[in-house]
């Protein structure tokens, strides 16, 4: 597969990508919900395309998870909350 040079619009969604991967839910699934390609939502989850929040409340409803799953924010240690 071919590397895009597009510039991140943002840092990738790391921990929703770790949730697909936890629960065995592969990307197409999601773009199917979302009604795109799956191309399109991988490059949302890798940061150079962006969800807008209304795929990121349909997903967040249908799998049953958190709008702070989204947080591009690192944490300094397992004791941080995101804010």
């Amino acid at each position: 597969m071919k590397k895009s040079n597009k510039p991140l619009k943002h840092q990738p969604y790391l921990r929703f990508k770790l949730f697909l991967l936890e629960n065995r839910i592969k990307q197409k699934e999601v773009a199917k919900l979302l009604n795109v390609s799956h191309v399109t939502v991988s490059q949302k989850i890798n940061g150079t395309l962006d969800f807008s929040f209304s795929e990121v409340e349909k997903i967040c409803q249908h799998y049953g998870i958190e709008l702070d799953i989204f947080s591009t924010k690192k944490l300094r240690n397992s004791n941080t909350k995101l804010a």
